[in-house]
């Protein structure tokens, strides 16, 4: 998928199936996206509808850590590319599934009994929140080892239902013979897989997956060629040779004649072709839609073509995890997050005859056989069995006020299951059987104590909700926006401006769904503060300085500002320039219009030494004391240091004012200093352009850097504004920034010096 010479991964066909699943892998096709990539960037910061399933998990699991991986991708431009819309190949299901899974309920086949799946199957599999949940969460797991956490005994775990972990978990065949290994095949996954770098749980799934651990009679991995292919690499048809011929052939090729070797090698394998390029969890594996900066297209290579694969593996993972006691260990699971999500997970398909009555009931769950005993329910995330389990709910006292209640917001027809939703927000599926309404005083209606209001960047507002009647059960509520971007909103109601434009906030009843709205227009931000990069300028007798401050937040609307000079004999303000007129020392002081806000900053006038000479060689620029036109090839202290002709002793001073020499990289920020027995006699401070962290290299981190700046949530310092804006004509950067970032990131695009 990502090196410049790739075409493509190959083509994976499950020969055994034991499992039901196939990973199969499959050409990049033209139809990819291969132009204008978005750059993954990942954050704590999960949209609306994921929290209730991440807190849900938070709470269940504190150990573990949860990241948002904004993708950057449209949700729709994203499942159209995963579905038959654009590759008929790319997404399939085995042909005994309903018709509900298949694209036109028909079969479709690409590779033996798997068939084209249906656009809402695949929706549903793709959609992360359907997953967040004690299994399905493991197809999230950063697969990178980790030790302590990913033991032997949970390989074994994943490998004793197979001959592998079973009976012959220490013996291997060598043409019809079985010979002893010397080990066991969950001590060697786990060295090897720690060599590597990579989790052994995913490995020993992913052979489970493939070849089922079928060292008997799987012609793959049981030697009777005299070569093992464990993850059925290269193993596909073709007009002239089978799969199994094709990936014998592989293995073969590949010098895969004994046990160690080809698991080395297939583990390698799937680290350099999908772990090093942003398919680092089971569901980008699957979803190729994680670009972390160096892809060269998306949503075009996958390890599995079955829509089940993850979710599978996923299962294999938890169950390792669970045996092995490990479940409160430390995680962290990557999820994706794609732009215009809709507001509920996709539902899982369901027979055409299968549909749910709009209801708004307030329900409990209850096992009316027997009193006494804990009753425990199966909570879905779809009206069937191949729903994920969404939770285990447990009710150990009997009576309907000692229940969990819930709103039952859909009455199944034609199916065992109603749909429910949580107090927090969480949709799921239970059957029927188990439902029963709760008879209370329900809510009849809820209003805001003001339903318009101005606000400015920055600004909160508190939001208080009146539900009535008065003596209703469940006066709960819960606050959502239309756009987080203009005016976000807490649990509470707490109202805060965080960008320009209009956002409408509803306040919604968790019993029978009450609305009440308050629109919020949000004015420009006001200025909060002026900040300067330095405690004191040199300037020379008759020469003039432009010191340009930063005044925060960035989006603020008024960024004017005066300059006040504190003893006019020795400097003078023309416009924003500082003019040297007399040998000495004063001060400046910066000041906002707006908010009167000040920074102050000591200005030494002193007379330029004719005596010491500065000298830049002509490939340099050398502009109001920024120098610019650097070669990112050749940027190092010393290479730059060779292009400056001076007697004056020279330093270099990075962007955190640290003294840096030899190879390390000048960047954006770096000072060059001219000392004369120690003090600063001159000073020039580097600029390149799009390497906004200062770090000399422009990469992912410089358009993150950007992107938090443009949207207001950090702030960066003048010189850092300065190279963000990649035509250097823009008083501030802008989105066009962004793009032209990105695209010199992926070679399309060379930002000029």
């Amino acid at each position: 998928m990502k090196t410049k010479n790739l075409k493509f991964k190959g083509i994976i066909a499950v020969l055994i199936v034991c499992i039901i699943t196939s990973t199969i892998n499959f050409h990049k096709v033209e139809a990819t996206l291969n132009s204008n990539l978005p750059v993954s960037y990942i954050d704590d910061n999960f949209p609306d509808s994921y929290l209730p399933y991440i807190n849900a998990m938070k709470a269940k699991h504190p150990n573990w850590s949860f990241k948002a991986v904004h993708t950057g991708l449209d949700w729709n431009l994203a499942l159209s590319h995963e579905t038959y819309e654009v590759n008929p190949a790319i997404s399939l299901v085995q042909d005994i599934f309903g018709s509900e899974w298949k694209r036109d309920g028909k079969n479709y086949y690409y590779d033996g009994d798997y068939v084209t799946a249906s656009k809402q199957g695949v929706a549903y599999v793709m959609d992360p929140r359907n997953f967040i949940n004690d299994e399905g969460i493991f197809q999230f797991e950063a697969l990178r080892y980790v030790d302590g956490v990913q033991t032997v005994e949970a390989v074994q775990n994943v490998l004793s239902p197979t001959p592998m972990g079973g009976q012959y978990k220490d013996k291997y065949k060598y043409y019809g013979q079985w010979k002893d290994l010397g080990t066991t095949y969950a001590e060697l996954i786990h060295s090897l897989s720690k060599q590597v770098g990579i989790n052994p749980i995913h490995i020993a799934s992913r052979i489970r997956q493939e070849n089922s651990g079928n060292i008997v009679s799987g012609s793959l991995i049981d030697g009777s060629h005299g070569v093992y292919n464990f993850f059925n690499i290269g193993a596909y048809d073709t007009a002239d040779s089978s799969a199994i011929t094709n990936g014998l052939k592989y293995a073969s090729n590949q010098g895969w004649t004994d046990i160690p070797t080809a698991l080395k090698g297939g583990i390698q394998y799937i680290y350099n072709q999908y772990l090093v390029w942003g398919q680092n969890t089971i569901y980008f594996e699957r979803f190729d839609v994680n670009n972390s900066g160096s892809a060269q297209w998306l949503l075009g290579t996958g390890y599995m073509t079955n829509i089940f694969g993850a979710k599978n593996e996923a299962k294999m993972s938890y169950s390792a995890y669970e045996q092995g006691s490990m479940l409160n260990s430390k995680f962290e699971f990557d999820i994706p997050v794609y732009e215009n999500m809709p507001n509920e997970p996709a539902s899982m398909p369901v027979p055409g005859d299968v549909s749910f009555t709009p209801d708004n009931t307030r329900v409990y769950l209850d096992d009316p056989r027997d009193s006494g005993v804990t009753d425990e329910f199966w909570i879905r995330t779809g009206p069937d069995t191949l729903g994920s389990i969404l939770e285990k709910v447990y009710e150990t006292k009997d009576g309907a006020e000692n229940r969990t209640k819930y709103t039952r917001i859909g009455i199944g027809n034609n199916t065992l299951y109603d749909k429910i939703r949580y107090d927090d927000g969480r949709i799921g599926y239970i059957l029927k059987q188990w439902v029963y309404e709760y008879k209370y005083t329900k809510v009849e209606s809820v209003s805001l104590n003001t339903t318009y209001t101005n606000l400015n960047v920055g600004d909160t507002l508190k939001l208080q909700a009146t539900v009535l009647p008065q003596n209703a059960q469940d006066k709960s509520v819960k606050w959502t926006t239309s756009d987080a971007n203009i005016a976000s909103v807490d649990n509470s109601g707490t109202v805060t401006a965080t960008g320009s434009g209009v956002a409408t906030i509803t306040v919604t009843t968790n019993d029978q769904s009450k609305t009440a709205i308050c629109t919020v227009n949000v004015k420009a931000g006001k200025v909060e503060s002026i900040e300067l990069t330095s405690d004191e300028y040199i300037v020379h007798l008759g020469k003039s300085i432009n010191i340009i401050p930063t005044i925060l937040p960035a989006n603020a609307s008024n960024k004017n500002y005066s300059i006040e000079i504190e003893d006019g004999r020795i400097a003078k303000v023309e416009g924003k320039s500082i003019i040297g007129l007399q040998e000495g020392q004063t001060y400046a002081t910066f000041i906002t219009e707006e908010g009167n806000f000040k920074a102050k900053a000591k200005i030494i006038v002193k007379k330029e030494n004719k005596d010491y000479y500065i000298n830049l060689d002509s490939s340099l620029r050398l502009e109001n004391n920024y120098v610019s036109n650097i070669d990112l090839n050749n940027n190092t202290v010393d290479k730059i240091r060779n292009k400056i002709d001076t007697n004056y002793d020279v330093k270099f001073i990075d962007i955190e004012n640290k003294e840096i020499s030899g190879d390390s990289k000048v960047g954006t920020g770096t000072k060059i200093q001219f000392l004369i027995n120690n003090s600063v006699e001159e000073e020039y401070t580097i600029i390149i352009y799009g390497d906004v962290d200062g770090t000399g290299v422009i990469n992912a981190r410089d358009l993150l850097m950007l992107q938090r700046y443009i949207l207001g949530k950090m702030s960066i310092n003048p010189i850092q504004v300065k190279a963000a804006i990649t035509d250097k004509t823009s008083s501030e950067p802008k989105a066009v920034d962004l793009l032209r970032i990105q695209r010199h990131i992926l070679g399309k695009y060379v930002i000029e010096q």
